[in-house]
């Protein structure tokens, strides 16, 4: 996944927000491809990156004194010069929030990193409201015209847009909310524990071909629901107050606004409607035929997610990819922009973020929890997006719907490199994948359904929450997951995420059906998506591209069809026979 880091409420699925820029003037604020300077990345090795927590009495003073100066009316070319300073220092403070966020996640014991994470998140609250303020304090004030002139219309229209979802009246709220992600992502990581034979036994120790096992992984899980379950609980009430507060009826269009989402909240119940009639079928169906060659296949295989590093530097320097691909693995393995392995302390998760200030994208993956190159391949498309993106402002934006299919195309697209790794067992491992794809799909719209549901009801007991997520799961994976909802850490970080797996899964399986009948056409594809980066809209770049709008084509029964001939399944897509 990708990693919304430190973006503010202003900035609306902002992924990083600023980068350093060592010059001031109007190319400053171009953010198309086009227009964009060369990106320079910076000769930078993350294991010796100095944290310095941002001097925020100054970076306030600074906005102080634009503000007096918008007042007085007498220094335009000074105050704007002024405002470019204020963005480089946001930039820095945003790398040093992502520094010391790495430094967390990598040991979550860490008390230090836990406290400046904690409190640049809360300056940049505060900031991001400032910012709106003396942004708008430009703009009606005599400098108007230069500022627009100086910034663009693309800049000014994020303003406008963004500022309604972030008030001074929400930031006593947003600090809480984050004091309570943190919470959750520190409990996340503890070992719960049932009693066996009078010992203490974790979910590591369970063997759950045994029925006793199954009883007690349950009544570990039953521990850990009714801890974070809590957690999420508040954070629902309270996210439920700050949509209020900003004058929105639902959070869910707050959050959907949030995310810079083009589609609606309805748009994805329908979207979901299709994906359960056309998809759930298949995934019945592969599973029904192959779940255990499947197994069989995943059982004998050694292959680990660091066997997929030199594969990967294989496929792009061979494989006809862009030479930028293989420039930004370098890149990322010669800076040591990355933290893999795994570790008691370590959180468990895998995502890709940017340190703004070099232009330095970072990949971290718990590979005691993701095992397989898969996931390499996933975060890559992350890293390789953000290698491309350079620099950005404070109100840039990345859309994740997009943003998702750069991550999982290249998991389909890397399907050539199967033979070489797995042998044999190839076609096998990339069926799983495929399943994987397709559940992401069917994971994806339940877990929006889920949080519709939630946060129409914010009062809801948690209780009933774990059998309304059950009864939505029974709905489209044909089982009930009832506690194990709470570590899937989006709901708890990013709310309304999820359905972005879904919406990208279904374009990259997409984009894996045209390369079946023409890879090249399938790769140039891919190409042109990837350089759609910051500031662009989900539904127009996929025209632009040439892959089909989910909501409004027959692309999930399209999909569903090309997974049913090439995997020789049976019955028909839509058909519960399948």
């Amino acid at each position: 996944m990708i990693h919304r880091r430190k973006a503010g409420r202003a900035a609306a699925a902002v992924l990083a927000a600023c980068l350093l820029f060592s010059a001031c003037g109007p190319n400053l604020f171009q953010t198309q491809a086009e227009e964009r300077p060369p990106v320079v990345h910076a000769d930078v090795d993350f294991s010796t990156l100095e944290y310095t927590r941002p001097d925020l009495d100054a970076l306030n003073a600074k906005i102080d004194t634009a503000l007096e100066q918008v007042s007085a009316g007498d220094k335009e070319e000074e105050t704007l010069a002024l405002y470019d300073d204020i963005l480089a220092d946001i930039s820095e403070l945003d790398t040093m929030s992502a520094i010391a966020g790495i430094r967390y996640n990598i040991d979550l014991t860490d008390e230090y990193y836990e406290a400046e994470e904690l409190a640049l998140d809360e300056a940049y609250t505060r900031l991001d409201n400032r910012m709106n303020e003396l942004t708008g304090a430009i703009l009606e004030s005599g400098y108007g015209k230069a500022a627009r002139a100086r910034w663009g219309d693309g800049f000014v229209e994020r303003y406008e847009v963004n500022s309604k979802l972030n008030s001074p009246e929400i930031e006593e709220l947003s600090i809480r909310e984050q004091a309570l992600v943190s919470e959750y992502q520190k409990l996340s990581a503890t070992e719960y524990t049932a009693e066996r034979d009078g010992e203490a036994v974790t979910l590591n120790d369970l063997d759950l071909t045994q029925e006793s096992d199954i009883a007690l992984y349950y009544a570990i899980y039953e521990k850990r629901n009714a801890e974070l379950g809590q957690i999420y609980r508040e954070l629902v009430q309270l996210r439920v107050e700050i949509a209020k507060k900003l004058g929105y009826d639902s959070y869910t269009d707050y959050a959907y606004d949030l995310l810079g989402r083009d589609f609606t909240k309805e748009d994805a119940a329908a979207f979901s409607e299709k994906v359960k009639e056309y998809l759930a079928p298949i995934s019945d169906a592969i599973y029904n035929r192959y779940y255990s060659d499947i197994a069989a296949a995943q059982a004998r295989t050694d292959v680990t997610f660091d066997d997929g590093i030199p594969v990967l530097e294989q496929a792009l320097k061979n494989g006809g990819y862009p030479a930028a691909m293989s420039d930004a693995l370098t890149y990322m393995l010669e800076h040591n922009l990355y933290s893999f392995g795994g570790g008691a302390n370590k959180m468990a998760a895998g995502y890709t973020t940017l340190l703004n200030r070099y232009a330095a994208p970072y990949m971290f993956v718990n590979t005691d929890y993701y095992t397989d190159p898969g996931t390499l391949f996933h975060e890559f498309g992350h890293y390789y997006n953000f290698y491309l993106m350079g620099e950005t402002l404070w109100n840039d934006g990345n859309n994740l719907d997009l943003a998702e299919i750069h991550s999982q195309g290249l998991e389909v697209l890397m399907f050539d490199t199967y033979e070489d790794m797995y042998g044999e067992d190839a076609s096998y491992i990339e069926y799983a994948q495929l399943m994987n794809l397709v559940d992401s799909v069917l994971q994806g719209c339940a877990e929006d359904e889920f949080q519709q549901a939630v946060f129409e009801d914010p009062d809801m007991p948690l209780d009933e929450m774990n059998l309304l997520h059950a009864q939505i799961y029974q709905d489209y994976m044909g089982y009930p997951l009832v506690y194990e909802w709470v570590d899937i850490h989006h709901h708890f970080e990013t709310p309304f995420y999820y359905v972005s797996y879904a919406t990208s899964a279904v374009s990259a399986l997409e984009l894996w059906a045209d390369a079946l009948e023409n890879r090249d056409k399938a790769m140039q594809i891919y190409d042109k998506l990837t350089q759609y980066t910051i500031n662009v809209e989900y539904l127009e770049t996929l025209k632009k591209v040439g892959l089909s709008d989910p909501f409004s084509s027959d692309c999930v029964q399209r999909v569903a069809q090309a997974l049913n001939d090439e995997m020789q399944l049976s019955g028909k897509p839509g058909s519960k026979a399948a």
